[in-house]
């Protein structure tokens, strides 16, 4: 089977945006997370911030380049035959900053841009601590980035993170005002279910967003009217529990024999991981 190339990597995700079913898109950190959630049948995947961040040991306040991120990109798309999507971080980036994050993205193979309206923060800091750029500010860098851009259809995704700051009929104007800008999707940071049926319910363009997965399923996520739930480190997350149980009953016993055996799926992991980077049989 032929390597599905930028464009039509591009083409699937905004497939996967008007399809009212929806699509989860698991966080992942480097190509061999990538690769996992290929083929264990997800759609798309997500670069986060955050979790690009922890892979790195470093906290999530912005402080990867973007030759550092670009290349990790680069990684993953070469690897994989779904779509990316990219954390951007802030979108109130000086303009040459802005195309060049861009245009490197782009060239990397991103199918998306994520870009949100708050300024140097880190993920999960207090509401008292946003800073939200002004909504002119945020519409003048997306016609920017939408510029900037040199295929048309890298999806350019404009998150608000403004609600704890600003009732939801403000948090509905910026994102009308980012749509018309050029915004392809949109995104919000909430934490209460009835504000996302509100947003679900009147939203200006496909909506793509964290999945408050404590509060309600993908399935009911979906229903509300989102097109892509964003799960950043559940997978990172799950590694590393794995990852520590095994080290810690090695240290503790000399062999991971046991560890291995008791998991179910081993036989098959193996296998997969053997394959991982084979290169296919010739005729």
């Amino acid at each position: 089977m032929a390597k599905m190339t930028d464009q039509q990597k591009r083409a699937r995700l905004r497939e996967i945006l008007a399809d009212r079913n929806g699509a989860i898109a698991p966080g992942i950190t480097d190509a061999l997370f990538a690769r996992l959630v290929q083929d264990c049948g997800y759609a798309a995947a997500h670069l986060s911030g955050n979790a690009i961040h922890k892979n790195f040991c470093l906290p999530d306040r912005n402080l990867l380049t973007i030759t550092q991120i670009a290349q990790r990109v680069g990684q993953i798309s070469e690897a994989t035959d779904i779509p990316l999507i990219v954390d951007g971080g802030t979108i109130c980036l000086e303009t040459a900053a802005l195309a060049r994050t861009v245009k490197s993205y782009e060239r990397a193979g991103a199918a998306a841009i994520r870009f949100e309206d708050s300024l140097v923060n880190e993920y999960g800091a207090p509401a008292e601590d946003l800073a939200i750029a002004p909504l002119p500010t945020v519409v003048d860098r997306i016609k920017a980035a939408a510029d900037t851009r040199t295929d048309s259809s890298l999806v350019l995704i404009a998150r608000c993170d403004s609600c704890p700051t600003e009732s939801l009929d403000q948090v509905m104007e910026r994102l009308a005002e980012y749509a018309d800008a050029g915004a392809d999707a949109i995104g919000v940071q909430l934490t209460d279910p009835d504000d996302f049926r509100h947003i679900g319910a009147k939203a200006p363009a496909p909506l793509v967003s964290l999945w408050p997965k404590a509060q309600m399923s993908a399935i009911e996520f979906f229903r509300l009217g989102f097109c892509i739930a964003l799960i950043p480190s559940s997978v990172p997350l799950a590694a590393i529990g794995a990852a520590r149980e095994m080290l810690l009953e090695l240290k503790r016993s000399g062999t991971d024999h046991e560890y291995f055996s008791r998991q179910k799926t081993f036989a098959g992991m193996a296998a997969w991981y053997k394959k991982v980077g084979s290169s296919p049989k010739q005729n």
